[in-house]
């Protein structure tokens, strides 16, 4: 999407969902709530639980849905590959021979 380099300062979570509620408009700007299934500890029924709100403007948000859609019709990589693939970008010192360790998040 970018040529512009990814850094992670501080360690982020995978966050599992489920579903999405409906997009929220805000001017140029809109939300998704994604949430995750769940079983209610009130009455034993099943619940939608929040588990992230995305806000972004409405051009990012369509690159970002064109992005996940242009990646899911194309054929899927093994994870092997995907971790090759990530690692392949990085740059290490001079005169390293090996990858850095991966950092455990």
């Amino acid at each position: 999407m970018s040529a512009v380099p990814t850094v992670e300062p501080f360690c982020v979570s995978d966050t599992f969902v489920t579903g999405a509620g409906p997009l929220q408009f805000m001017g140029d700007n809109l939300r998704l709530t994604l949430h995750v299934l769940q079983r209610s500890t009130y009455d034993g029924g099943t619940e939608n639980a929040v588990v992230s709100k995305i806000v972004g403007s409405r051009t990012d948000m369509l690159k970002i849905a064109a992005a996940i859609l242009s990646a899911c019709n194309s054929r899927s990589t093994p994870a092997d590959r995907a971790v090759e693939t990530s690692w392949s970008s990085l740059k290490g010192p001079l005169g390293a021979t090996e990858p850095a360790p991966r950092r455990n998040c």
